[in-house]
C-alpha cells in the first residue's frame, strides 16, 4: 500500500496536481458518494415520489366529491302565470271599481337571478373500478421502487468496473514504472559490461531498445489511467483528483450455484418489475371489466345564497343517481379482451425472463470459477518467473546470459504481475454483475472485506 501511494503521488505530480488536490477514496466511500450524488438515482427517486403522490389521489376516489357552484341567469322575460281571469272575478266579487288596476300576471321568477350552492357526488358502486385503480397505483409504486433498486444495482456494478479498473491502472503504472527503472539500471550495468568487453555492442543496444519500450509502456499506462480516472469521476459526480485505495481481490470459496439462482428468482429487480407489470395488467383488466356494471352515486345540493330566485325552488335536495351503459357497440368487450391479451403477454415475458436470468447466472458463476482456476495457474507461473529472473540476472552479471535473456525475464515477471491483477479485476467485475442479477449488490462490500480473500500482491 505504501509503495502504491508514493508512486501514485508521483503519477499525479507528473500530471500537474499537488498532493492537496487528490482525494483518497475507499470503495465504500466511493459507493456512498455515488449514492448521494448520482443524477440517475435522483431521477428515479423523483419518479417514485410522483407515483406516491398520484397514489394518494386514487384513495380520494372512495370519498365524496364536494364542489361549489355559482350561477347567474338572465331570461328573456319574467316567468309567471296569467291571472287576469281571477282578477276580474275578484273585482266583481268585492265590487272593486273598474278604474282600479289589478295584476294580470303572477310573477314566479324574475328575468334575472343568481345562485350559490354546494354540490356533492359520492360514488358508492362502480363495479370494482375504484378498487382496481387503487391496486393499479400500488403496482406503479412497486414498479418505481424496483426500478430504483435496479438503478442502484446497475450503478454499483458500474462503480465496481470503474473504481477497480482505475485501481488496476494505478497498479499498472506502478509496475511499468518498476520495469522502466529496472531497465535503466540494467542499461547502466550493460554499459559498464560493454566497456569491460564482457558483452557486445549489439547486446547493449538491445538494452537501449528495451529501455525505450519500457518507457513507452509506462507512458501508455499513465494515459490509460487518465481515461479510466475521468470515467470514475463521472460516476462519482466529482471533479477532485482521486486515488483508489481499496485493493483488488478474489474469493475462492463462493456459495454454490443454486444459491445464486434462487437469489436471482427471489430478488432480481427486473423480475420484480415484471411482477409489478403483471399486477398492473390484471388491475387494468378489472377496470375494463367494471364497465359492464352500473355506476351508483349519492348526489346532493344545498343552496347557500341566492338573488331573486323563486321561493318555489327547494333549498336542498339529496338523491341517488344510477348510470348503466346498455350498449356501446361492443367496445367494452374488445377493451376487456385487449386487457386480457396484455396479461398473457406479460406472462410470457415473465417466464422467459426467469429462464434467461437463470442462464445468465450460470454463465457468470462459471466465469468466476474460471478466474479462480486462472489465479491458481498464475501463482504457479509467478514462482517460476521469479526464480527465472533471479537466475538470468545472476547469469548476466557473470557473463553467462545475454541482455535479451534478462530483459525477457523482467518483461515476463511484469506480465505475470499485471496479468494477476487483470484476473482480479475481471473477477470483481463479474462478481458485481452476478450480485446485480441476483439482487444482492449490497453484498459486494462484504465480499471485498472477507478474511479469506486473495489479495493483490503475491504472498
Amino acid at each position: 500500500m505504501k509503495k502504491l501511494t508514493i508512486i501514485t503521488l508521483l503519477f499525479f505530480a507528473l500530471l500537474g496536481f499537488s498532493q492537496t488536490d487528490t482525494l483518497s477514496l475507499s470503495f465504500e466511500q466511493a459507493l456512498n458518494q455515488m449514492n448521494n450524488n448520482s443524477y440517475a438515482i435522483k431521477s428515479v427517486e423523483a419518479e417514485k415520489r410522483a407515483n406516491e403522490y398520484t397514489r394518494k389521489t386514487t384513495r380520494g376516489l372512495y370519498l365524496p366529491r364536494i364542489s361549489l357552484s355559482a350561477n347567474y341567469m338572465k331570461l328573456d322575460q319574467d316567468v309567471g302565470l296569467d291571472i287576469s281571469g281571477i282578477s276580474d272575478a275578484y273585482r266583481q266579487a268585492v265590487n272593486i271599481p273598474a278604474d282600479k288596476m289589478l295584476p294580470s300576471t303572477l310573477v314566479l321568477q324574475k328575468e334575472q337571478f343568481a345562485t350559490l350552492g354546494v354540490n356533492m357526488l359520492w360514488p358508492v358502486f362502480t363495479g370494482g373500478k375504484i378498487r382496481a385503480a387503487n391496486k393499479a397505483m400500488d403496482a406503479n409504486i412497486n414498479d418505481a421502487m424496483f426500478k430504483l433498486e435496479q438503478t442502484k444495482n446497475e450503478l454499483n456494478t458500474e462503480l465496481v468496473e470503474r473504481y477497480y479498473g482505475y485501481r488496476l491502472s494505478l497498479r499498472a503504472v506502478d509496475m511499468y514504472t518498476d520495469v522502466y527503472k529496472a531497465m535503466l539500471l540494467h542499461q547502466s550495468n550493460a554499459v559498464k559490461l560493454e566497456e569491460n568487453g564482457m558483452i557486445s555492442k549489439a547486446q547493449r543496444l538491445y538494452v537501449d531498445l528495451s529501455v525505450s519500450t519500457a518507457k513507452t509502456d509506462m507512458q501508455s499506462a499513465i494515459n490509460k489511467a487518465k481515461t479510466v480516472k475521468d470515467a470514475l469521476k463521472n460516476t462519482l459526480v466529482d471533479t477532485s483528483e482521486i486515488i483508489a485505495i481499496s485493493e483488488l481481490f478474489l474469493i475462492k470459496n463462493l456459495e454454490p450455484l443454486e444459491y445464486f439462482k434462487q437469489a436471482a428468482i427471489e430478488n432480481n429487480p427486473l423480475l420484480k418489475q415484471v411482477d409489478a407489470k403483471m399486477n398492473l395488467a390484471k388491475q387494468n383488466y378489472n377496470i375494463k371489466r367494471s364497465d359492464y356494471f352500473p355506476t351508483v352515486a349519492v348526489i346532493g345540493h344545498k343552496e347557500i345564497a341566492q338573488h331573486q330566485l323563486t321561493e318555489l325552488m327547494p333549498e336542498w335536495f339529496i338523491g341517488v343517481n344510477l348510470s348503466w351503459t346498455i350498449f356501446d357497440g361492443a367496445a367494452r368487450t374488445y377493451k376487456a379482451k385487449s386487457a386480457k391479451a396484455t396479461i398473457d403477454r406479460v406472462g410470457f415475458i415473465q417466464t422467459k425472463a426467469k429462464a434467461d436470468i437463470s442462464t445468465y447466472v450460470t454463465k457468470l458463476y462459471n466465469e468466476l470459477q474460471s478466474y479462480i482456476e486462472q489465479m491458481e495457474t498464475m501463482e504457479t507461473t509467478y514462482t517460476f518467473a521469479k526464480e527465472y529472473l533471479r537466475i538470468q540476472q545472476k547469469a548476466f552479471a557473470s557473463g553467462f546470459a545475454t541482455s535479451k535473456d534478462v530483459v525477457d525475464a523482467e518483461v515476463t515477471m511484469n506480465k505475470v504481475k499485471v496479468g494477476r491483477l487483470k484476473i482480479m479485476n475481471d473477477y470483481v467485475k463479474t462478481l458485481a454483475k452476478l450480485l446485480e442479477i441476483t439482487g444482492k449488490s449490497e453484498m459486494f462490500l462484504k465480499y471485498s472485506k472477507r478474511a479469506d480473500r486473495v489479495k493483490e500482491d503475491f504472498e
